[in-house]
């Protein structure tokens, strides 16, 4: 057994995802000594799972903790996104282990992840907003006693421990209580239980908690230095495989999506935005993207010359009416002539 684990998580219609990331992780880090652990559910195709196998997966069907969530919640992310918490459970069986959300995309070697921790998350990448602001707040709804739920926020997606956590046991014990007590409360039920366990490290235990740059290990696709990190993580409304652009963006990951079909795997089930920008590639992107800036020039200067027409009509007017005006005035019975 290799001292180090990989660990994903995704339901039966997410296994294209965990495949292009696979794919991604032979080609960057090709001398990674560490096992793969994908915890699946029962609607996993048989098919889909032999090809995640034969990537190097060891599938592993997850019962999620019994614990009242908010439905909204659930409905968003399933309860796959509690898998994440087993990572402390394995850490009795690996020196390190490290979580990936599979709407990460790998473009370089990420061995360097499993020598963080003891517990390492990357703060939400600033990126993500269109103010290029941090968003405050945990994803709890309330207050949380002796918490902090409007402090920053940090991203679950990237998740890196290792051995010198002590007591990691515990602390997925202490993870499931908060789950049980907070649950209707956890907007992200899982990014909310870590950042309250981030926060309490922080706080008594700083030396066990290291924040990941999220530069090189969780950069958002707004973000420009996404384009060279090491793990890009499309969290938010747009991922890679429901939005033609995004997938224009990152061609690397395209291109594995589309080494996963040839190889027979499930597609994508749900819609894809800008999907026809798909047609031809970046290139084809940009084209389009021109042209559509060129016929809004046309449109403007067609407008602008418009304007000038209607300014010169309107002086004209103008000029009209100040000499009616200006005959009615000398018209008047009175006025001297």
């Amino acid at each position: 057994m290799a001292s180090s684990l990989l660990l994903l998580g995704i339901t039966g219609d997410m296994a294209f995802a965990a495949g292009c990331l696979l794919q991604a992780l032979r080609r960057h880090s090709p001398g990674l000594a560490a096992d793969i652990r994908v915890y699946t559910d029962d609607a996993l195709p048989e098919s889909d799972a032999a090809l995640l196998r034969g990537l190097g997966a060891d599938l592993v069907r997850y019962a999620p903790p019994d614990c009242a969530l908010d439905p909204a919640a659930l409905k968003l992310f399933s309860h796959m996104c509690l898998a994440r918490l087993e990572a402390f459970r394995l850490l009795d069986r690996y020196r390190s282990v490290v979580w990936l959300d599979v709407d990460t995309a790998i473009q370089d070697d990420i061995s360097e992840l499993f020598n963080w921790g003891p517990l390492s998350m990357a703060l939400e990448d600033p990126h993500f907003t269109d103010a290029g602001t941090s968003r405050a707040g945990i994803n709890i709804r309330g207050e949380v006693p002796g918490f902090d739920a409007a402090a920053p926020n940090y991203n679950s997606g990237v998740l890196a421990l290792n051995g010198d956590l002590p007591d990691a046991a515990g602390m997925y014990r202490q993870c499931m209580e908060m789950l049980r007590a907070y649950g209707p409360q956890l907007k992200y039920p899982d990014q909310a239980v870590l950042n309250l366990l981030m926060q309490a490290l922080l706080r008594d235990k700083p030396e066990l908690a290291r924040v990941l740059p999220h530069d090189r290990f969780n950069a958002h696709p707004r973000n420009p230095a996404s384009l060279r990190a090491a793990v890009m993580h499309a969290f938010g409304a747009y991922k890679l495989w429901d939005d033609g652009l995004t997938r224009c963006a990152f061609p690397e990951w395209q291109r594995d999506y589309l080494r996963w079909l040839s190889s027979g795997g499930s597609p994508w089930q749900g819609q894809v935005d800008n999907a026809e920008f798909l047609e031809g590639g970046p290139f084809f992107m940009l084209r389009r993207l021109f042209d559509s800036a060129e016929a809004a020039q046309e449109v403007l200067e067609r407008q602008q010359d418009e304007l000038e027409r209607e300014r010169a009509l309107r002086v004209k007017l103008e000029r009209i009416v100040a000499v009616m005006e200006q005959k009615n005035f000398d018209s008047r019975p009175g006025q001297d002539r």
